[in-house]
């Protein structure tokens, strides 16, 4: 079942159109939770776009849009690290160069590693090393421990974002779905207790139970909400809402889960 919220207005409408995952800023739920991690003092925040492929769209708002979103301008808040987590050393290298096109480097990170095996296995592409080592203090601790260990520690990231059905893509990935769900239980095992997963478009490639399965991997679901994109109208998604009946066309829904 949906219940009415209403309808969001934004200053920046156009902002809808480029980064769709700004969206997520509708969540009071996700905007209490970064406005506190900002203004923690000379807190590095830092964000996993798990599957990430070769798309910027994320980091590029997390690191450029959300503090103005949020109206925190000030130069004392803490900094936003984005992690784009792949397979594909192709595709990472081509994030890799829209990243330095757009002046992003010394915030966005590029990692090839199975969601899987993360914990054991996570290399930075060579090119994204070098840039670090060649500007040391761009580096943030979670660098330091990736190019000595070559793998992703324990509770290392505050958000993690699972962009446009990669539970779907998951599920297409794997054989079956109990291998699905250990790779979410290691998306889990990367983000700390207290944490957020934001999950968009659920069910738009797969109509596969989202809730249940992250429930099933160590979190709890929080929140959700779907948007009309031709009316702007914004609705609450319940936890117990048909799959079938999220990311419909012409909409946009976003699942928030807080991690156990």
């Amino acid at each position: 079942m949906h219940s009415q919220v209403g309808c969001f207005k934004m200053e920046d409408n156009e902002i809808h159109f480029v980064y769709p995952i700004s969206w997520i800023t509708v969540s009071p739920a996700f905007t209490d939770f970064m406005t506190k991690l900002f203004k923690e003092a000379k807190k590095d925040i830092t964000i996993a776009d798990f599957a990430s492929g070769e798309h910027d769209r994320v980091p590029s708002f997390f690191i450029r849009h959300l503090p103005r979103l949020l109206g925190l301008q000030d130069e004392s808040i803490g900094k936003v690290y984005v992690y784009s987590i792949d397979l594909h050393s192709l595709r990472l290298d081509s994030l890799l160069g829209k990243h330095e096109e757009s002046h992003l480097l010394d915030r966005a990170r590029v990692v090839r590693a199975k969601i899987e095996s993360m914990d054991q296995d996570a290399a930075m592409r060579p090119a994204m090393t070098e840039f670090i080592q060649e500007h040391p203090d761009t580096a943030i601790w979670l660098d330091d421990f990736l190019i000595e260990e070559n793998r992703f520690p324990p509770e290392c990231f505050d958000l993690g974002v699972l962009n446009n059905d990669i539970i779907g893509y998951m599920l297409e990935y794997y054989q079956t779905h109990s291998d699905v769900i250990v790779g979410l239980q290691k998306v889990r095992s990367s983000i700390r207790t207290g944490g957020l997963l934001a999950v968009t478009m659920p069910c738009s490639l797969y109509v596969l139970n989202n809730v249940a399965a992250l429930e099933k991997s160590g979190f709890e679901f929080l929140e959700g909400f779907d948007v009309d994109l031709s009316t702007k109208e914004v609705t609450f998604v319940e936890k117990d809402a048909e799959p079938g009946t999220m990311s419909r066309l012409g909409h946009y829904t976003l699942l928030l889960f807080t991690a156990k």
